[in-house]
């Protein structure tokens, strides 16, 4: 098959991937909105009947939905350098430069928005980040009573654990966007 009949193909991928992203955007903003959402109503609960055990299970959530954020960026992040190391090199045309995925090769330019691109999703990590922090603590200025005491440290336990792999998710996250930008505007 010629380049030019494998075109049509290589265009419905690209068509493919562009939706997979938008399905992964759209899994995002819900993530955001139901921790949101959860937010609020656990407060509520919170202040009506301060309880260490709702505390203590308060960041459970937050870590797992921020978990699933992490994970819905990294799946845009891939289909996003796939179309643009892998299938956009095999349809733009050498001689006449880009005509052919003007968006690919436009968001990857330097913009005057990248700082406030950067702050919106420090701010959108900070939706997961903020509440299980209050939260832990809480948990850590209030002990647990000696009757709760085994589970609380294990929830405790796996929570910290939950939180560290979380940040190290939107480290690693960031900085390979971060490279990818980069090595795109070289």
């Amino acid at each position: 098959m010629t380049p030019e009949e494998s075109r049509p193909i290589r265009l419905a991928e690209y068509a493919a991937l562009r939706s997979e992203i938008t399905t992964f955007l759209t899994l995002q903003v819900q993530f955001i909105a139901v921790s949101i959402a959860l937010a609020s109503g656990l407060a509520g609960l919170f202040i009506a009947k301060p309880s260490f055990e709702v505390a203590a299970f308060f960041p459970l959530p937050f870590l797992i939905f921020g978990l699933l954020y992490g994970d819905a960026k990294a799946r845009i992040l891939r289909a996003a350098s796939y179309i643009y190391h892998v299938l956009r090199p095999t349809l733009i045309d050498p001689d006449n430069k880009p005509l052919d995925l003007g968006w690919e090769l436009f968001v990857r330019k330097d913009s005057t928005l990248k700082p406030f691109l950067s702050w919106a999703e420090k701010l959108r990590w900070a939706v997961f980040l903020v509440p299980l922090t209050v939260s832990i603590i809480y948990l850590i200025v209030n002990r647990p009573q000696p009757h709760h005491y085994v589970v609380m440290v294990l929830v405790f336990a796996v929570e910290l654990f939950l939180l560290f792999l979380l940040l190290r998710v939107a480290q690693e996250l960031d900085k390979y966007e971060k490279n990818l930008l980069d090595e795109n505007q070289q």
